[in-house]
């Protein structure tokens, strides 16, 4: 006979303690200071405290000595005075956090001989801090004078312009510093993020040589030696790609094809397949880069998607957004290896343009944090290329010139203040160091790009690199050590397996 199951009596269960969430840290917090001079190279004052070289977003390279190793009344700091920044036009200072920051802001004027002859205001934030300063009326000629104001700043840069009364204003130094902590600053963001590893933010300055790097270096200064002047190009105002983000929501449209390399028929992968022509969240305002190129890039944050286009323009009947080549890219943020699909994108070598141009917040910063593009005349021919690039348009002999993709680097242990930079050069040159350079078209010039003004220009009239340079983009990059560029082995960085 079947026994009758027993009902078993519930066990309690011990309640389990929950693992508590993780909480992010709190920000470290500290007074902010940044002190920056008129001189080509860092200085120290009395107190051993360190500014930095004259910023390249000071709007100018005119930089007089006059007062070297002058004596000044009044002041134990006669460093910060004995070099003058002349016809500057202001000083953009990235600030990290909202907050009222105190500018102290030394001159020392070195030609005024009476009063009137030199007078200019300061604006900061907008607004007129110091109206009609004439130093030589403050102090006489060659002596120091200080000027102190606090602004309050809620947009991440602390915005200075000088206004041109008489003559020409001059700067000797600056010193800017939060009145109470703020969040320490963070690396500066980059036009896109991709995933970490990617080569355009992994540093290289400790990475080993290829074989031939000294042949081949020797071959990249001699094509910016012997054409151009013997000066690379920084291309500001062409040959550049105009940055364009597509806020979340931004309507999409086909783009339309015109055949500008006579295909005499529409590419295959445009509007079938992967369809990179369609649904293109062309923004509104959206501008592409001067020049022949008209290089445009659209980066819609929200979906994770980028597209480079090649003579994007509207079309004059239509005025529909319409290009000669281009592609996509999805999951922009998951790649390693920024790259449009073959054959498709706007570079020679296939990578994304915005990872390694020079943009006009680096500059304002003073930093470049990333791995930069460049164009060179001779390379390695079509069927050859270098991780991360995926292809090539070059003509010479495999083994005779650098690849598309290949990274090449200034020599670290290079120092900088030997060589008469100009400011952007500098900033070219430290960056070139610590991520280097990485070779993404053959181009009739040796050269870097900038981002194209021209979508900061159509949002507020001017185009911010005529400042940010501080002078001609055609020699922007004089005095570059070109004989100390080292170069990388072919796919250093290709991820294994």
């Amino acid at each position: 006979m079947a026994k009758k199951p027993v009902a078993k009596k519930p066990v309690a269960k011990t309640p389990v303690a929950k693992k508590p969430l993780p909480t992010k840290p709190a920000p470290q917090t500290a007074v902010f200071r940044s002190r920056v001079t008129a001189h080509p190279y860092p200085v120290k004052d009395s107190a051993g405290q360190v500014w930095g070289a004259i910023p390249a977003n000071w709007g100018t390279r005119r930089i007089s000595t006059t007062f070297k190793g002058k004596d000044f009344a009044g002041t134990s700091d006669d460093v910060l005075y004995q070099a003058n920044a002349w016809d500057a036009k202001g000083y953009d200072v990235a600030v990290p956090a909202a907050a009222t920051y105190r500018v102290t802001m030394h001159f020392a004027d070195d030609k005024a001989t009476s009063e009137g002859q030199r007078v200019f205001d300061v604006r900061a934030e907008g607004r007129t801090v110091v109206r009609d300063l004439d130093v030589f009326r403050a102090v006489g000629q060659g002596a120091a004078h200080r000027v102190t104001f606090d602004v309050r700043v809620t947009d991440g840069f602390l915005n200075l312009d000088y206004v041109k009364r008489a003559d020409l204003p001059l700067v000797s130094a600056i010193e800017v510093q939060s009145t109470v902590p703020v969040a320490l600053p963070r690396p500066a963001p980059r036009l896109i993020t991709f995933a970490p590893g990617n080569p355009y933010t992994t540093r290289i300055d400790k990475a080993p040589l290829a074989a031939n790097s000294d042949r081949l270096a020797a071959a990249l200064a001699g094509q910016v030696r012997n054409f151009w002047g013997g000066v690379a190009a920084t291309n500001a105002y062409g040959f550049n790609v105009a940055f364009n983000v597509a806020p979340k929501g931004t309507p999409r449209i086909r783009v339309g094809f015109h055949d500008c390399q006579n295909k005499r028929s529409v590419p295959s992968g445009l509007y079938d397949g992967p369809g990179h022509f369609v649904d293109v969240p062309v923004p509104r305002g959206a501008v592409a880069a001067n020049g022949s190129d008209g290089q445009m890039t659209v980066y819609d944050p929200a979906a994770d998607q980028v597209w480079d286009f090649w003579q994007m323009r509207r079309n004059a009947g239509t005025g529909r957004w319409e290009a000669c080549w281009g592609g996509r890219l999805d999951n922009v943020s998951k790649t390693i290896r920024p790259v449009y699909p073959a054959p498709y994108g706007a570079s020679a070598s296939g990578l994304v343009i915005a990872g390694g141009v020079i943009t006009a917040d680096d500059v304002r910063r003073n930093e470049i944090n990333h791995a930069m593009n460049l164009g060179i005349i001779d390379v390695s021919r079509w069927d050859t290329h270098s991780w991360p690039a995926n292809r090539s348009d070059g003509t010479q002999p495999p083994g005779t010139a650098i690849m598309e993709g290949q990274r090449l680097r200034l020599d670290p242990t290079l120092d900088l203040t030997r060589y008469n930079l100009t400011p952007f050069g500098r900033l070219v040159a430290e960056a070139a160091q610590r991520y280097g350079f990485i070779v993404t078209d053959r181009s009739g010039a040796v050269g870097v790009a900038t981002e194209s003004g021209a979508p900061e220009k159509a949002r507020t009239g001017v185009n911010p690199w005529p400042v940010l340079l501080g002078g001609e983009a055609y020699d922007a990059l004089k005095g570059f050590p070109w004989d100390r560029v080292q170069v990388l082995p072919p796919d250093y960085g290709r991820p294994r397996g």
